[in-house]
């Protein structure tokens, strides 16, 4: 072995520090018009003029510069935020939103008013919140109003007073639940007639006036349109023996993306 292989080799610290710093940027940005920043929407608007020799000498890079600094005085805005741990990840408390975004679709037109809301308005009547639970009397005790168990439930009477005039051989209870019956097949009929009011200028009626009689066609629309006017859109509502299968129900409103193709922003 020679002497010179002998040495140890020096190593220069600060050349090789100074070249891996050199390959990051510094985290603070300097603007000559401050950005404003909506850390509620994670939201930066940079107001400064473009350097257009720049911009057209090399685009790409130039707005890539732009980009990197504009985010990095965002995410210092970030860390000046209370901060949590969890889980070993630190997460930032972000404010409330600043900024108004505007809505992805149209604003809903009025529904119609109902005759009863008409009724209502024209004689003054305002609608009062009733409370959920109601005092039974025959049990003295808190019932709900509707639903399980509810205050005046047809199963409790398990005797019913024959009324003075009444034949004293007809069945109260089957009366009774026939009047039941026909009051929800006319609370039913007059939600169909609300519908049919509103659907009035969008297409043909589906429920025809009580004086016509009711065709087939007439009728698959009118259930189809009853069936489709829950809450879950018809989805858990049961079906009628033999029932047909509906027709020409619409279709489903299509509207295009506010922000345009993901795959051209990715690019």
């Amino acid at each position: 072995m020679t002497e010179e292989s002998t040495q140890p080799t020096t190593l220069d610290v600060d050349t090789i520090l100074a070249a891996k710093q050199s390959q990051y940027k510094t985290t603070e940005v300097h603007k000559e018009i401050d950005i404003e920043t909506d850390i509620g929407n994670l939201l930066a608007t940079d107001n400064n003029v473009l350097e257009v020799d720049k911009l057209k000498k090399d685009p790409d890079d130039y707005l890539m510069q732009i980009a990197r600094d504009n985010v990095q005085i965002l995410i210092n805005e970030v860390w000046k935020l209370p901060t949590k741990k969890k889980e070993d990840v630190v997460l930032a408390e972000l404010p409330a939103p600043t900024t108004t975004l505007p809505r992805e679709k149209p604003i809903p037109k009025p529904k119609a008013p109902t005759k009863w809301e008409l009724f209502a308005k024209e004689k003054g009547i305002k609608k009062k919140k009733r409370s959920r639970m109601v005092f039974d009397e025959k049990a003295q005790e808190w019932k709900p109003r509707y639903g399980y168990k509810r205050v005046n439930d047809p199963k409790d009477d398990w005797v019913l007073e024959v009324p003075q005039n009444a034949d004293q051989y007809d069945d109260q209870f089957e009366k009774k639940s026939k009047e039941r019956e026909e009051r929800i097949a006319k609370n039913e009929y007059q939600r169909l007639r609300n519908l049919a009011r509103d659907r009035k200028g969008k297409g043909k009626v589906p429920i025809p006036p009580s004086s016509q009689s009711w065709n087939k066609e007439q009728l698959t629309k009118a259930l189809s349109i009853a069936k489709s006017s829950t809450a879950s859109a018809g989805k858990f509502t049961s079906s009628l023996p033999s029932e047909p299968v509906p027709k020409n129900t619409g279709k489903k409103r299509q509207y295009l993306p506010v922000t345009g193709s993901s795959k051209d922003e990715k690019q």
